[in-house]
């Protein structure tokens, strides 16, 4: 059948080979939206971005933030930065970054106590990288003085609980003013060592970011390997109660893959019940193809924000609706989608949140944001939930007119705050614009 294209709009991307700037168009072909583009050199590429039709696609837009995100003029994104490379080649941020940060990361190692075919942030190979306590001190600060205030601050790696001083890296952190702090783990260690896991909490821990990818052992064998020659969900379930027996926040974090955990995303919901109110949140990945990935991107089917969507009404019998989400508040509306629920005396989850219009795009929408995180991603008695997800870009679908927007950002040891898709980006052969994980 022929495929029938509708112009949308025209934007600049990035070539998957050799990460130069390309033009790019985002077209409708039969019902569902594409990035088209081609590079003088490697030639054409096309990624759906949008699983749903224009209208759908622009709806969401609008609603997300209105006509700003509609233009169809190509932009040049120069930065007049001191190389002169412009978007995505001097991140810093630069001084046409759209968006004030919301929250920011400090890569405390490259070390970890898995080698998972999918992770974002290492690639085979890399030297070793663990800041000191000195030098993690020097990021802490440069962070407060760029923002002027503690804005939340995430603590990655690799795996941050192999290291022994992570409760004083935390209780720096906290010395430093920041009252909010999140430590992303696959939970291994906090599963293991509850002693360890109290030592956090004290020293100023807020919240628990735990890697889950589904509720049986199968995803793990893609997503994750083994540890020590065993499936780590039970791992993982374990660092939920332990979390939970601690007082501490946790936040579930599925990263989905077509195919392979795509079916669970509505047993993930019901676990997040089952342990509210420490659990305070889920945060869908779709996933992005940067960093360690198994498979060619060109090669295998993505899932996209409205796939995740239709999954979530359909696993949860519509207890949980499509329209019970609004697309992101302050970043690129494409790049996020956001739901606010409270556990009623049945046993259902309530939507306090519902898809309709912003009347303008809001100013102190960042702010906002922030202050969310830290009142709602803390540990209360409150039987709230957040059902929520980020779709990262990658070499294949970066669209530099989201990347601009980015709110989530590293900190690098070189005293430059680069945001997340394009301090990772990796293209094809495994080459980055910014090598190294901080």
């Amino acid at each position: 059948m022929d495929k029938q294209r509708d112009l949308i709009k025209e934007t600049v991307s990035l070539c998957p080979s050799c990460l130069r700037r390309i033009p790019a168009r985002i077209e409708e072909v039969n019902g569902e939206i594409y990035m088209n583009k081609r590079c003088p050199e490697h030639g054409t590429f096309q990624t759906v971005i949008w699983r749903d039709n224009k209208e759908n696609y622009l709806q969401w837009l609008e609603y997300g933030g209105g006509e700003a995100f509609l233009s169809s003029e190509i932009q040049s994104f120069h930065i007049g930065s001191a190389s002169g490379s412009g978007c995505p080649y001097d991140c810093g941020p630069c001084e046409d970054h759209r968006q004030e940060i919301c929250s920011a990361a400090i890569m405390v190692t490259n070390r970890c106590n898995l080698n998972c075919p999918v992770c974002f942030t290492r690639n085979p190979g890399e030297d070793y990288y663990e800041p000191d306590l000195n030098s993690i001190r020097n990021m802490y600060e440069f962070y407060l003085n760029s923002c002027g205030e503690p804005y939340p601050v995430e603590l990655c790696g690799g795996e941050p609980t192999v290291r022994d001083d992570l409760p004083q890296i935390i209780s720096l952190g906290k010395e430093l003013g920041f009252d909010y702090i999140q430590l992303n783990t696959n939970g291994i260690r906090i599963a293991q060592d509850q002693e360890y896991l109290y030592k956090l909490k004290n020293a100023g821990l807020t919240t628990v970011y735990l890697g889950l990818d589904g509720i049986s052992e199968e995803p793990y064998k893609y997503s994750s390997g083994y540890y020590q020659g065993k499936s780590i969900l039970s791992y993982k379930l374990q660092a939920i109660k332990n979390c939970a027996e601690a007082n501490l926040a946790v936040i579930l974090v599925p990263c989905v893959i077509p195919g392979v955990n795509d079916r669970q995303l509505g047993e993930i919901i019901r676990l997040a019940k089952e342990w509210m109110p420490a659990v305070k949140g889920i945060h869908f990945q779709p996933i992005s193809y940067f960093g360690n990935y198994p498979v060619e991107p060109q090669n295998i089917d993505r899932i996209t924000i409205p796939d995740v969507l239709r999954a979530i009404e359909e696993q949860t019998g519509g207890e949980v609706r499509r329209d019970h989400f609004l697309p992101a508040g302050c970043e690129h509306p494409q790049c996020s989608f956001n739901g606010f629920f409270m556990l009623s005396k049945n046993g259902k989850l309530q939507a306090l949140s519902k898809y309709q219009k912003r009347e303008k795009k809001e100013s102190d929408a960042a702010k906002k944001a922030r202050r969310f995180t830290k009142t709602q991603w803390t540990y209360n008695e409150r039987m709230t939930l957040t059902i929520g997800g980020m779709a990262f870009q990658d070499a294949w679908n970066i669209d530099l007119e989201r990347l601009k927007r980015c709110i989530i950002h590293i900190i690098c040891s070189d005293q430059k705050i680069v945001p997340l898709c394009a301090k990772y980006l990796t293209g094809e052969n495994g080459k980055k614009i910014y090598p190294g994980i901080s």
